[in-house]
């Protein structure tokens, strides 16, 4: 059951009307922990005195002298937000970040039925918010080991099994777009060092539920047989480049050295799946420096070749961390297994990104093993053959387009409508693009949606998939029906759907791209750049 208002007050004093600044002065002073006074007339809430606030006004030019002896009414804010004591968390959350996002900073009064009952901070809400994910996070690896264990029954209903687990991504994605959408919006707010903790941990838990999430899919695509590679031309010196950028950072901060080298590339190129390639190595690697306190992580990347067009890459990740106790070696690539509990509660972690290599690597007919000497270190190894492929990668000059690249309108004159029936993530939805300088109008179904671009010339339409009375894509073929410039307008699909196939529907039904949820604040201001420079374009073309 989530948490109600009640559940996040704090501990605050409460004065009259009648109280002097002088008095509220000594009370903040002699407490460096009281954020908030609520000022109370006969049960009734009447004001709020925030501690940031009072002092600036008290520390202003001859402040102190004209409100130490006043009534603090002359002081505190007369119209706080009130809400009552029974209020769901999160509908607080959705009320503050739509009509009062300045209570973040002031705090709120909680009554009942019009009487105080207490007060409460952004801090509170921020602890409550980071302990909710928390417990989401622990409730979504015991759903994984539930999961893990019922396989074998559920390879005999593959079809209930691949219906379970869309609806399970795309049912919690949705709150946690939420989650992880308000977490990127606070973190563009001036927040403090504590309260941009608090916004760390919780983009942080959000983003471990995420990866389980993809994880569990992932392993569920490769046991039924539905993943695909994606083979394309690939470099071996951008595979090092790329590993190097992404978890630099990440030894620099552990203060551990971090090398790459590699041996035998010659400036060829392959043809091989780059993405997952670097998800198996990228996964070595985020294990080698998470399991190592101190010395270094090295990656040594070798190229043999074995015949004119073909070679073998070798990746070894060494690494002079914890090890891996002897008997729980046997049991390390099976979904779900980790050396020990230990592991488990100081690392983190589901056990199934060994499980997903072993099987990336089988699918690319390779081969992966490791030796490792318990509290002396580690060394995870793979082997995938790789085709020669004579396609030069050397990047081409771009030629200078002298085109001056222009919006379709001024930035104000900008019209986007956001389809979605989730008050979050229109919340969501309305903080990016006010962050990104535009506006929008909303509507909660496909049918006011085609509806809407009737009446209106949009340069751009985000729409969901999932909708009642009419969903995106049945919205999406509509709108592409109607006749003169309406039937061009840009369509970008927010979809919770992560299982293969999504992008696919959203072309065939004629949108022109998809975001995926949980909302990524860069990719969803890139997708609209391209969406808007194409209508640009488009507009231009027509002229």
């Amino acid at each position: 059951m989530g948490r109600l208002v009640r559940d996040v007050l704090v501990d605050a004093p409460t004065v009259s009307p009648k109280a002097r600044g002088e008095d509220i002065y000594e009370m903040f002073s002699e407490d460096n922990d009281l954020l908030v006074i609520a000022v109370v007339e006969d049960r009734k809430p009447v004001g709020l005195l925030n501690r940031d606030q009072f002092f600036l006004r008290m520390a202003d030019r001859h402040g102190r002298a004209l409100f130490s002896k006043r009534p603090i009414t002359f002081l505190m804010n007369k119209e706080p937000l009130v809400v009552e004591a029974g209020t769901p968390v999160e509908q607080l959350n959705q009320l503050i970040v739509r009509d009062r996002p300045s209570a973040l900073m002031e705090g709120f009064i909680a009554a009942r039925r019009g009487e105080y009952v207490g007060v409460g901070t952004s801090f509170e809400l921020f602890a409550a918010m980071a302990r909710d994910a928390e417990e989401r996070s622990h409730k979504l690896a015991s759903l994984a080991e539930q999961l893990g264990r019922a396989r074998i029954e559920a390879l005999a209903a593959s079809k209930a099994k691949s219906d379970f687990l869309a609806t399970m991504s795309h049912e919690i994605r949705t709150p946690l777009n939420g989650v992880l959408g308000i977490a990127q919006l606070l973190m563009a707010t001036g927040l403090d060092e504590e309260q941009s903790e608090f916004v760390r941990v919780i983009n942080d838990s959000g983003q471990i539920l995420l990866r389980l999430l993809n994880d569990i899919l992932d392993l569920s695509k490769i046991e039924a047989g539905k993943l695909e590679l994606d083979v394309q031309p690939l470099e071996i010196r951008q595979l090092a480049n790329d590993t190097q950028t992404l978890w630099q950072g990440r030894a620099v901060q552990k203060q551990i050295a971090f090398e790459i080298d590699v041996q035998g590339e010659n400036g060829r190129t392959f043809s091989a799946d780059p993405v997952r390639l670097k998800q198996v190595l990228f996964n070595l690697v985020g294990n080698a420096i998470k399991f190592t306190e101190q010395g270094s992580v090295d990656v040594h990347l070798a190229l043999h070749d074995i015949g004119r067009k073909r070679s073998v890459l070798r990746a070894e990740v060494r690494d002079t961390g914890c090890g891996i106790p002897e008997d729980a070696q046997k049991n390390l690539f099976n979904a779900f297994s980790q050396a020990d509990a230990e592991t488990t509660r100081k690392h983190g972690g589901s056990g199934l990104g060994l499980a997903i290599c072993k099987r990336l690597v089988d699918l690319m007919g390779g081969t992966i093993g490791f030796r490792s000497t318990e509290r002396e270190g580690s060394t995870f190894w793979f082997e995938v053959p790789l085709k020669v492929d004579a396609v030069d990668l050397a990047p081409s000059q771009p030629q200078i387009d002298q085109t001056i690249s222009e919006t379709p309108k001024a930035t104000d004159e900008i019209r986007i409508l956001v389809a979605e029936d989730n008050p979050v993530n229109q919340a969501v939805a309305k903080g990016f693009l006010k962050l990104k300088g535009l506006a929008a109008d909303f509507v909660e179904n496909g049918r006011e949606a085609v509806e809407a671009c009737k009446a209106g010339d949009y340069d751009l339409v985000l729409m969901d998939m999932e909708m009642p009375v009419m969903d995106g894509l049945e919205a999406t073929r509509e709108i592409r029906s109607l006749e003169g410039s309406v039937a061009s307008v840009q369509i970008l699909a927010l979809t919770a759907h992560a299982l293969s196939g999504a992008a696919e529907r959203c072309q065939a039904a004629g949108m022109d791209g998809h975001v995926a949820k949980p909302i990524n604040k860069d990719a969803l201001f890139n997708a609209i750049d391209d969406a808007l420079e194409r209508r640009a374009e488009a507009r231009r073309n027509a002229a």
